[in-house]
């Protein structure tokens, strides 16, 4: 895994707000021309003072002169403020768009990780890493254009007009504000680490609460509810603790930084009363100084909690941008074609593949040659291999041997989306979407009629159920299609297929959550389906075994018999006729 670091963040940032670069300097120049406006609005005042305070008699001339200069001072801070609300304006339309990129480029990279990425992630938790960091590119860019950049405006005005009317306090204030910065950004780089801790347990509580959630069928089953309690408020205890620390990290650094700016501020202030008593600072000066050291000490104050929440928000952005580089596991090569079906060929040539996380191969050398047209079924134990089979058909994995081919094409060769175009799933555990019925079975065919998507759920027997439904086709599923039984999700993900009408068909336990009844009606479905079609089924079910021109058994990475369910049937040493004779119900046992 890529270690990311601060420069990642911001090259990742920088790709975003590249296009926005006139928007950018645009909002600099508001900045800076609103900061100008500020540094001459206190010598108004000063000119008012000064005037005043040599006045022995008030006079109606100096009266309307000191009243003339505060009105100009204050038309001064108007023009300053309105222009700064335009730059921050500006500011917020620019990142309302980099985020919007920034989150669905994440997204799509996310979609396209392989298998194996998504299998060791919570989904709660890169979810939570994608929702933090595209905040936290809200976050950094608020504190680069926000405060840094007008605050080192600020500063240097600040100094380049002191030093034209008191050099010996601005060479103070300077001597001030580098301690002051430098003794920041030192003290908030050490809470990087903690803040990396403390976001590492939010990560974990978020995976789990997700998870929990999701899985609350299970948890209700076992009764299991105090448990999860029980566990979760384990995670949130460890949470609560690494917040306090840094609670108290931050409060620390906090109170160091408020005692060092109160220190400069009583050292300029004494500065400038000897400066006064040997008569080089005018009583009107100390209106320009007063003004000058609240604005740029609020500024100062306001950097110290803006460089902590900067440093925050570029460890919630390391988390997303760690997700958007990390490289794909299984990518097109360069200027790949798209694959074409024509005959439905497919073959296993050599093949030798390993999970990662295993020390053994599932396939050490396997080979087999499914013939254009033909219904072949594998079958055998759970663990042999049979599931793995579909998933480097569909290139969710890479083979680290041999090839496998479609039609003499290398599945490696062309572009992913054409080879699972061309291949219609239907899985043990159909997986739905929280929208409706109709959606979820036209997900098989984006472009479907509303006639076609009701004639697919004709042929799945699905529209049974679907007519009894208070809203129909319309009706939501549920998340994961929990409103749905397993037979009904089942009948769903048929119809989807159906529809789909792909040259490739793979049925992996197809009809397992049925009741015999629809079983017997979505067979006939899915043998017209088969026809004409090359389709690989993983079944126990007999019904669905018998038909099939070919049955490979597959035991342990390999092919350890082959023929039709009669002649398998023959031998008596066989495992096929051990799990038939093992069968139960219309099932063979596992």
């Amino acid at each position: 895994m890529q270690k990311i670091r601060h420069r990642d963040v911001l090259r990742f940032i920088a790709h975003y707000t590249r296009r926005h670069a006139w928007a950018l300097v645009l909002m600099v120049v508001l900045s800076a021309t609103s900061t100008s406006l500020f540094l001459l609005q206190p010598f108004y005042y000063r000119a008012a003072i000064d005037a005043i305070a040599v006045t022995v008699k008030p006079d109606v001339a100096t009266m309307r002169f000191a009243m003339w200069q505060f009105v100009w001072g204050i038309g001064l801070a108007v023009t300053a403020f309105l222009l700064e609300q335009a730059s921050t304006l500006l500011l917020g339309k620019v990142e309302s768009k980099v985020m919007r990129r920034a989150h669905a480029d994440v997204f799509s990279i996310v979609q396209r990780h392989a298998m194996a990425f998504h299998a060791n992630q919570f989904a709660g938790s890169t979810t939570r890493k994608i929702t933090r960091g595209v905040d936290a590119v809200e976050g950094i860019l608020d504190r680069i254009f926000l405060n840094f950049i007008p605050t080192i405006i600020l500063m240097i005005g600040f100094l380049v007009v002191l030093l034209s009317f008191a050099p010996m306090i601005a060479l103070a204030m300077i001597g001030g504000i580098l301690t002051y910065i430098v003794s920041s950004v030192g003290l908030n780089l050490l809470m990087i680490r903690i803040y990396n801790w403390v976001n590492h347990q939010d990560t974990k509580v978020t995976g789990n609460l997700v998870d929990a959630i999701a899985g609350n069928p299970l948890v209700k089953s076992f009764a299991a509810e105090s448990r999860e309690d029980a566990r979760h408020h384990l995670l949130l205890k460890e949470w609560e603790r690494r917040q306090w620390l840094a609670w108290i990290a931050s409060s620390g650094i906090g109170l160091v930084q408020h005692l060092l700016l109160l220190a400069i501020e009583l050292a300029v202030f004494l500065l400038a009363v000897l400066l006064w008593k040997r008569g080089l600072f005018t009583p009107g000066g100390f209106i320009v100084l007063i003004f000058y050291v609240g604005q740029l000490w609020g500024r100062l104050w306001d950097f110290g909690h803006n460089v902590r929440d900067y440093i925050r928000a570029i460890s919630r952005g390391e988390e997303m941008v760690e997700v958007a580089l990390r490289p794909h596991a299984v990518i097109d090569v360069p200027h790949a074609p798209a694959l074409v079906v024509q005959r439905g060929e497919v073959v296993f040539d050599h093949v030798r593949f390993r999970y990662e996380a295993e020390s053994q191969p599932i396939f050490a050398d396997l080979s087999i040659h499914v013939r254009p047209g033909e219904r072949v079924a594998l079958v055998g134990h759970s663990g042999g291999g049979k599931s793995t089979f579909v998933k480097l058909l569909l290139r969710l994995y890479d083979v680290q041997g041999g090839n496998i081919t479609i039609d003499g094409q290398n599945v490696a060769a062309v572009t992913q989306e054409s080879l699972r175009s061309s291949i219609a799933l239907v899985p043990q555990e159909p997986v739905l979407f929280h929208r409706t019925i109709a959606e979820n079975i036209a997900y098989g065919r984006s472009d479907a009629t509303r006639e076609e998507i009701e004639r697919a759920a004709q042929l799945a027997h699905a529209d049974e159920f679907i007519g009894t439904l208070p809203h129909g086709y319309e009706t939501l599923v549920g998340e994961r299609g929990v409103k749905l039984s397993g037979g009904e999700r089942q009948r769903v993900a048929i119809a989807r297929a159906l529809l789909a009408d792909k040259p490739i068909l793979l049925l992996d336990e197809a009809t397992s959550s049925l009741d015999s009844l629809s079983e017997k009606y979505i067979q006939e479905a899915l043998f017209l389906l088969m026809k004409g079609r090359t389709s690989i089924v993983i079944a126990h079910r007999l019904s669905t075994i018998k038909q099939a021109d070919r049955i490979l058994v597959i035991d342990k990475g390999a092919f350890v018999e082959e023929g039709t369910h009669e002649s398998l049937l023959q031998n008596p040493q066989g495992l096929y006729r051990e799990l038939y004779t093992l069968q139960a119900g219309g099932f063979i046992g596992e």
